[in-house]
């Protein structure tokens, strides 16, 4: 079997396990809704319809391999970029080269910039004027005094639109009616934003989490995964790696298990067959270790597969 049907399988498979896990969230989250007194009244439309994460199909914006030593040149894109938004005032984070003092940063509408500013951190906020509009795509220009731009990345999908209207208030309810304080609330908005395709702002709730001093390996597990879709692979790479670090302190094989899987489909993303392969049995031993003989059969072929390239 060819190892591209092989992952092909292998990652429709993890797609049709989250999606369960995200149906059930769903309808948990329209018992909410129910709850909540005359709420489709209130916001002006009928049973809501969710929209989850841009779809598996859509081309990512890809970073290339986190140790192309041109990558750290370019001041690319971290956030937002391939996310739907729920703010109009969004943190704008992207690289920061090694001797860059400013940074230029446009917003684009279509061929026309239609905001600018200039920063000497890689960072900024949107000052919401004029006023993001939903439906509409915009995309983040950055261009450093190193005469590199953000643009030089040549990724596809780097743009981001804000979340249509009906969906901003069912977000907002479900947001309201958390009966969670503290750390299980910060983690519960995080996956309900990432359901919703607000991938921006559930990386963004996810790192105060963990600069807040609380570090699990579910944390970086979930950063990790939202990095590869929005394609900012030096990113995923380095949480999917802290998230290993961390499970094997906590001797969580599950946690093992799925990162070191996720870790090792991000590294033939990538081409890199040879960290692909180290990371695939470290899974594989961990699926091995916890009973899951489907699992050790399937890594065993994609393993053999990538030693034939």
């Amino acid at each position: 079997m060819k190892l591209q049907e092989l992952l092909k399988k292998w990652k429709q498979k993890s797609i049709i396990t989250k999606t369960f896990v995200w149906f059930a969230g769903i309808l948990l989250f329209l018992v909410m809704l129910t709850a909540l007194p005359n709420i489709h009244t209130v916001f002006g439309f009928e049973r809501p319809q969710i929209i989850l994460a841009q779809s598996s199909t859509c081309r990512r914006a890809r970073t290339g391999d986190p140790r192309d030593p041109s990558l750290a040149n370019i001041p690319y894109l971290i956030s937002p970029r391939h996310t739907l938004l729920l703010s109009n005032k969004p943190k704008l984070r992207w690289n920061s080269p090694l001797g860059v003092k400013q940074y230029t940063a446009s917003l684009v509408k279509g061929d026309k910039t239609i905001w600018q500013t200039t920063t000497e951190q890689n960072e900024t906020i949107y000052v919401g004027e004029p006023k993001l509009e939903p439906g509409v795509e915009y995309l983040l220009i950055i261009t450093a005094d190193n005469g590199k731009s953000s643009q030089d990345e040549e990724a596809s999908q780097q743009g981001f639109r804000l979340l249509p209207t009906p969906e901003v208030g069912i977000v907002k309810a479900i947001l309201d009616n958390q009966q969670l304080t503290d750390k299980n609330k910060a983690l519960a908005t995080a996956y309900i934003y990432s359901g919703f395709g607000l991938k921006a702002e559930a990386i963004d709730t996810l790192e105060k989490i963990i600069a807040s001093g609380i570090k699990e390996a579910a944390l970086y597990k979930k950063l990790g995964e939202l990095y590869s879709e929005t394609g900012v692979y030096v990113e995923a790479e380095i949480n999917y790696l802290q998230g290993v670090k961390l499970a094997i302190a906590a001797q969580d094989i599950p946690e093992q298990a799925q990162i070191s899987t996720a870790l090792g489909e991000l590294y033939v993303e990538i081409g890199d067959e040879k960290a692909a392969i180290k990371s695939f049995n470290q899974a594989r031993d961990s699926y091995r270790t916890l009973g899951n003989t489907q699992r050790v059969k399937e890594l065993n072929l994609v393993i053999e597969e990538l030693k034939s390239i």
